[in-house]
């Protein structure tokens, strides 16, 4: 029985690895895929009304395309209206920063005994420097941004038969399962769906609560050009843990150069609240238990995704790791695995009872 047991788990961790160096070495592709099927998954529900009232199924997917299109058209346009405010104010920010610059060579001077003199020509080699790298990183953001590009239209292309022949799918998985065990299996797949399209709704409805919050907190303690400051911040934000705080650096960047030092500890309150009401609020309200992921073990699917697919991995690999989950739940050799991913962190009382405010 001992070795089953270990046979079992040396075979699991081979095909971890080599499931590891599949995704890897198959990012190029892979990665639009999993991103169209997690738009399918998402829109799945849009797509059924628009054809049970009367619109065909071509249609319907091509009126989901345009909607994600109008949705990243929005978002753009309002940056671009935000952004030609903003540039109004440069002069003073320059201002701004060339006296924090000022006030900083001062304090170097006063605690080090380094000179201005000194502290200019070290910045001048060091800039020198990194004017070559910004050059090579120009190079390739612009490649990088071709290639997003051909990426999206991948993914626009993989989504349209995605949702155009989904019965053809469904139906292709149900083959691996017997007859007698079918209807389980649609169950599985229709709980992977669920969870899938619940997380990305999850984070997109968590990322407007978030940008909201931002603008009306930002706006009442005076900051300027509040939305486009809040639409910065909330952008990252749709990688969970990691992006809140990359997000929350720019307006406290924002507060201390366009705002004045007195307004970097209100900015720090706004986005600390937004964060806890969200983290314990919002997202357990839209996204309930679908995951069912413990908190380390996002962790891992975080970091585990930069390291394989970089910033998509970031956003792909928590419902993958969730989808992980489900499957392991329903194999029973593999109940073990099911276990160690699910969540077992109980919820505050106080939590429970404001979500029940909400049922």
């Amino acid at each position: 029985m001992q070795g089953v047991s270990i046979n079992r788990v040396a075979v699991v961790q081979v095909v971890g690895i080599l499931t590891i160096i599949i995704l890897y070495y198959g990012r190029i592709f892979l990665v639009p895929l999993a991103f169209a099927i997690l738009f399918a998954m998402m829109l799945l529900p849009v797509s059924r009304k628009l054809e049970q009232w009367g619109t065909s199924r071509i249609t319907s997917t091509l009126l989901c395309i345009a909607l994600i299109l109008l949705f990243i058209a929005v978002v753009f346009f309002i940056i671009g209206l935000q952004a030609a405010s903003l540039s109004e104010d440069l002069p003073q920010i320059q201002q701004k920063l060339q006296q924090l610059v000022n006030a900083g060579q001062q304090w170097v001077q006063q605690q080090f005994g380094v000179a201005p003199q000194e502290q200019i020509a070290f910045l001048k080699s060091q800039i020198s420097k990194f004017s070559q790298s910004f050059n090579k990183f120009a190079t390739g953001l612009l490649s990088g941004s071709m290639g997003m590009l051909s990426s999206f239209a991948l993914i626009m292309i993989y989504f349209f038969f995605l949702m155009w022949k989904r019965e053809k799918y469904e139906a292709f998985f149900l083959k691996f399962s017997d007859a007698g065990n079918r209807p389980e299996a649609k169950q599985e797949l229709h709980e992977i769906t669920k969870v899938a399209s619940q997380y990305l709704v999850a984070r997109l409805l968590s990322m407007v609560f978030l940008a909201i919050f931002y603008m009306v907190g930002f706006s009442i303690i005076g900051l300027k050009n509040a939305v486009i400051i809040s639409l910065v911040a909330v952008l990252p934000t749709i990688v969970p843990y990691i992006g809140s705080i990359m997000g929350g650096l720019f307006p406290l960047i924002m507060a201390l150069v366009a705002g004045s030092s007195s307004m970097v500890v209100p900015v720090m309150v706004i986005l600390v609240l937004a964060q806890i009401i969200d983290n314990n609020i919002i997202e357990p309200l839209v996204e309930g238990n679908s995951l069912n992921l413990s908190p380390f073990i996002t962790i891992i699917a975080i970091v585990l995704g930069e390291l394989i697919w970089g910033i998509a991995g970031m956003i792909l690999f928590i419902p993958l790791f969730a989808i992980i989950r489900i499957i392991c739940g329903h194999i029973p050799a593999l109940h073990p695995y099911s276990f160690l991913l699910e969540n077992d962190v109980k919820e505050p009382k106080w939590i429970e009872k404001v979500k029940g405010w909400f049922k």
